[in-house]
């Protein structure tokens, strides 16, 4: 199943949450933004020092993890509406539901700010759980 998955997952995930396993399961199709990967490597040196590891180390692991980055160029003719949904509240959040609404493919975030979008289908952590283990025994 493919996904769009937001920053807060990939965050989640490098400080050991239970997205790390999901973000591997062959099962998923997963896509991003560019400038949600800037986002998160922008993270890097807080969350390395929080959890007492390396920058180096956090980036060579959110390297690994299978996703394709879209670029702007990919969604662009989305912008305008994603900007009217969700510019006035977070506006880092345009490009991600840009991303979603070009697509069609669920979000996966964590992020409340998505929860009132209807133009969208929203999955959290749990949900994606959920999903994963039907993907596994649906075999």
């Amino acid at each position: 199943m493919k996904l769009v998955v937001d920053a807060n997952i990939f965050i989640s995930a490098l400080i050991g949450g239970k997205a790390a396993e999901l973000l591997f399961n062959p099962n998923l199709d997963l896509l991003t933004t560019e400038r949600t990967t800037w986002e998160v490597k922008k993270y890097i040196p807080q969350l390395a020092e929080y959890i007492e590891d390396t920058s180096a180390h956090l980036l060579y692991l959110f390297e690994l993890i299978p996703v394709r980055a879209c670029q702007s160029k990919e969604y662009e003719s989305s912008l305008s509406t994603a900007q009217l949904l969700i510019g006035g509240r977070d506006p880092c959040d345009v490009d991600i539901l840009a991303l979603t609404l070009e697509t069609g493919v669920p979000l996966w975030s964590n992020d409340a700010d998505f929860e009132k979008i209807d133009e969208i289908i929203l999955f959290k952590t749990e949900d994606v759980m959920e999903l994963a283990r039907f993907l596994n025994t649906d075999k």
